[in-house]
């Protein structure tokens, strides 16, 4: 229960306690009131009617007496009036049965009140002639009685009312600074590092107020100081200081990791070799050659990003950059080098080239069959053939991918909206086990392919085509529905996580329609579900991720970032987003058994996240070795072949 409700509470107690008591003190004093009127009247009505019939007493005119009594009675409030007269032993009576009116029935039951009863001697000079009785009424006693008590209480439930209803507003007044507080903690919790601006001026709130402050302060400056620490032992193991973009470790470890995976589609890539750097190095100076290489990265980095987020950039060495492209076909790859070609051009425009020759770019395109070391010979043989050809030329090679997977790109759409209606995904999922040393799942991520010309083709050669074809959105929601109908029937051992494509963070109509969905789901079956999204797509997305995330939140659903530290981006992200797991890229997994400043950085990271209680887990795991050395760190989990393949659903 609630402060707020405790002290309401308190206050409608004693409120209570002291109309009882009120109550109980008025009663009393009311009945004492009524009966010491009723009696005084009685008497009085007693002395008066003996003296006004002692005449008609002695002249025996007991008509006349019985006229007093009956104008005495109906003049008060009386029961009864009776006159004993001595001579004949006889009485003259008036009364009537007692019917109070307005009064409840429980109340007259509930109360004893005493009936005075009065009487007088009628004499007339030193004879006694009779004696006069006068009983009073209970009505008018019960009656006044209950008018009493019935106005007091109302008069005490309105002030009461009054009172509380002023009192819960000044209470919430005064609560305001704890509300803000407890808002303050959660948020702190949650490693949201909010100051309360309004001071209270209660001197315990206040005090309480300026800690709470200080602690946010201090916890802000140490979690900064951790993403600073983070951010420049990646600048120094994997960034190049020329160009900022990554350097040949960078792109070495991201390409090892990328051609490990044997789910990958096709991709792209790409080498750029600008011309005469060492001329203009050696002419106009360090500088000049240093801006050459600036502004050719800065055009590389803009053109890549604009045409995939997944894309990886590095400059190997001198005059030379390398990108790989992932999931994309041989003609956007030839329009892609073709514009970038055309953009490079513009250092010539603004005199920052040594002379009209800026560039040369070879490409290459591959599959999941080609070896890493041989996609470099073909790249840097489509790099040389384009020198060959002349300045500012371009290469772009088909390697291994044949003409029937060419023209069967182009039935892409037909094949994903079939599979769309029909819901002929075919799913997988791998598990993610604790390293607590027993192996256990933590969850299962969940893998989707579908069947082209009899053969299966994963999601890295369709996903991009969905997101083109603006299909990602309803490829997620049959994949979410199939996972459900999965767990409901009863076949989850372990919570199943589903990726989810930039397309549907960016449609409002997907939030929508996943909040929908959800709150209409079990609680069991939500325990069992989770959604991951890869870093780069937050990256591009992080506005509608977050309108995503309260929503996963609000459902309690977990919410988890793949391939992090993939990317060269500050962490800030990670304060808005607060997912409750992060899987760490698998180049990370595979440096940790090399050097120790490698194997350090992955320890950085790994205090960064948990210091925000966020689970983190390591992926691409595939031996004794690795997992050895992970066990060092503070993870929550891995994944990776060395737990098993992908099985079916």
């Amino acid at each position: 229960m609630t402060l707020f409700r405790q002290l309401m509470m308190t206050i409608v107690m004693i409120f209570t306690l002291m109309l009882v008591v009120v109550m109980g003190i008025n009663f009393n004093t009311t009945k004492g009131y009524l009966i010491g009127q009723l009696q005084s009247t009685t008497q009085d009505t007693a002395t008066s009617l003996s003296m006004s019939v002692s005449d008609f007493m002695a002249l025996e005119d007991y008509a006349a007496v019985e006229s007093n009594i009956n104008a005495v009675f109906d003049g008060g409030y009386f029961s009864k009036v009776r006159v004993h007269v001595y001579d004949t032993e006889q009485d003259i009576t008036r009364s009537n049965v007692m019917h109070i009116e307005g009064v409840p029935s429980w109340f007259i039951g509930a109360i004893d009140f005493d009936v005075p009863e009065a009487n007088a001697i009628i004499s007339n000079g030193w004879s006694e002639l009779g004696q006069v009785y006068v009983t009073g009424s209970a009505g008018y006693g019960y009656q006044q009685l209950w008018l009493a008590t019935r106005d007091l209480l109302m008069w005490f439930l309105c002030i009461g009312v009054i009172t509380c209803v002023l009192g819960a507003f000044a209470l919430r007044l005064l609560f305001r600074p704890l509300v803000e507080l407890e808002k303050q903690a959660e948020a702190i919790q949650q490693r949201r590092f909010v100051k309360m601006t309004s001071i209270p001026k209660t001197r315990e709130l206040k005090s309480v107020v300026l800690s709470m402050n200080r602690m946010a302060e201090k916890l802000e400056k140490e979690f900064a100081s951790e993403v600073e620490t983070a951010q420049w032992l990646q600048a120094k193991a994997f960034k190049d200081s020329v160009s900022g973009l990554g350097n040949r470790h960078f792109f070495d470890s991201q390409v090892k990791a990328h051609f490990s995976d044997r789910f990958r589609g096709v991709d792209g890539l790409v080498l750029v070799s600008l011309a005469d750097l060492a001329k203009l190095n050696n002419e106009r100076g360090y500088e000049a050659a240093d801006m050459f290489i600036q502004a050719a990265a800065d055009i590389l980095s803009e053109r890549v990003n604009a045409l995939s987020s997944a894309a990886t950039l590095a400059r190997l060495s001198g005059a030379d950059f390398v990108i790989l492209v992932p999931n994309i076909d041989y003609d956007q790859l030839h329009t892609a080098v073709t514009e970038l070609m055309e953009a490079l051009l513009e250092l010539n425009v603004a005199r920052i080239s040594y002379s009209h020759y800026v560039a040369n770019i070879g490409a290459v395109t591959i599959d999941n069959e080609v070896q890493r070391s041989n996609a470099m010979a073909q790249a840097d043989t489509a790099l040389r053939a384009a020198k060959a050809i002349g300045p500012n030329e371009v290469e772009v090679y088909d390697l291994k991918t044949s003409q029937e997977v060419s023209i069967g790109r182009m039935a892409w759409k037909d094949v994903l909206e079939y599979a769309i209606e029909h819901r002929t995904f075919r799913l997988r999922k791998q598990k993610v086990f604790n390293l607590d040393g027993s192996m256990d799942a933590l969850h299962e991520e969940v893998y989707t392919s579908v069947l082209f010309h009899g053969k299966s083709y994963h999601a890295g050669y369709f996903i991009s085509l969905a997101e083109q074809f603006d299909l990602g959105d309803r490829v997620d929601q049959v994949i979410i529905e199939t996972v459900i109908k999965f767990i409901e029937e009863g076949k989850a051992k372990a919570p199943l996580a589903i990726n989810l494509s930039a397309c549907a963070l960016v449609k409002p109509s997907f939030s929508k329609w996943l909040e929908n969905r959800l709150s209409k789901l079990d609680v069991k079956v939500k325990s069992k579900l989770a959604f991951e999204a890869s870093e780069q797509t937050i990256l591009a997305t992080e506005e509608q991720a977050l309108g995503l995330v309260h929503t996963l939140k609000k459902q309690e659903v977990k919410f988890g970032i793949d391939n992090v530290g993939k990317q060269f981006s500050a962490f800030d992200y990670l304060q808005t987003l607060m997912p409750d797991y992060v899987k760490i890229d698998s180049s990370y997994t595979r440096m940790v058994t090399g050097k120790e400043s490698e194997a350090f950085f992955m320890h950085t990271l790994c205090k960064m996240f948990n210091s925000l209680n966020i689970s983190v887990i390591a992926t691409g795991i595939e031996n004794e070795k690795q997992l050895k050395t992970l066990e060092r760190f503070d993870l929550a989990g891995g994944q990776g072949y060395i737990s098993g393949r992908a099985e079916e659903m």
